[in-house]
Order: C-alpha cells, then structure tokens, then sequence
C-alpha cells in the first residue's frame, strides 16, 4: 500500500487567513484615555458639557453626574438652593437633562446628567469646577482604571 500524499493547500490556506486577520489597534481598543490632575487631591478632568468648556471633578460617591446651571446652557433654570446641613454628602434641587459630555476626544451624547447650583459645593471645597463625574457616568463601563503615574484615566467599553 502506497502512503498518500499530505495536502500542501491547508497550511497555505491556513497562512492566508492569518495574513487577513486584522491585528489589534490600541486607537481603537474601546478604552477611552483621560487625562487627569489633582487638586487638594481631588481628581480634575477637563472636558465639555453641550459644547462649553467645563472643568470636572471625579467623584466616585456621587449617584448621579451633576452639571452646573450656569455650565448646562440653552436657558435659564431657577434652582433654589438647599439649606446647608450636617454630615457627608451634598443635597440640592435639581433638573434630569440629557447632555453631550467630551472628555479628551470623546463624546458621550445625550447623557441624562442632574442640573443643579453648585455654588455652596464650590465654596465648601474651596475650588472652582463646573460639574461632578458620578457613578451613573462611570457604570456604562467595564472597568475604570485610575493610574496616578501616568495621570490617566482609562474608561474600558
């Protein structure tokens, strides 16, 4: 009995394929890459709020991403202010909005954000910012990876 010949068209094939298989793009590796800095150790991303620049504070223990009245835009809100109180957090009126969100080169559209004054915030902290990143924010992804050294914020789809 004669041995038969081993195809020499599957390995070729195979290579073929391979050569078609695109390889991995970090440009477009679903992670978005913010950069950050810190005040009074705070976490501060810039970015925009329907097209107005607008200075974010990261803020892991808010519920809700809460956009200043004055940064939101398209008209006026009249938003009373809350009496202060004691204890952790911070509590106030405020309107649910959609609204575009960019930070670095990526945009969020229509994004429900809180519309709120946040002039006592502001004086409590001692520090001017335009809006709060919360969890609502940061829930649509897989993973939120801060990395100090590199003053990075990774966003993983």
């Amino acid at each position: 009995m004669r041995a038969q010949p081993r195809s020499s068209i599957a390995p070729v094939l195979t290579l073929f394929l391979l050569l078609l298989t695109p390889l991995p793009n970090p440009a477009h590796s679903g992670i978005a890459r913010i950069p950050f800095r810190t005040v009074q150790s705070l976490i501060v991303v810039e970015g925009k709020v329907n097209s107005n620049a607008a200075t974010f504070l990261l803020d892991t223990g808010a519920n809700r991403t809460i956009v200043s009245a004055k940064i939101y835009g398209s008209g006026r809100f009249n938003l009373q202010r809350m009496p202060r109180r004691n204890g952790a957090g911070f509590a106030g009126y405020s309107l649910r909005r959609p609204a575009d969100l960019e930070l670095a080169e990526n945009i969020w559209t229509a994004q429900e954000v809180s519309v709120m004054d946040l002039d006592d915030l502001k004086e409590m902290l001692h520090m001017d910012f335009d809006a709060l990143l919360g969890q609502d924010f940061l829930r649509q992804f897989r993973s939120v990876r801060i990395d100090y050294r590199a003053h990075v914020i990774e966003l993983q789809e």
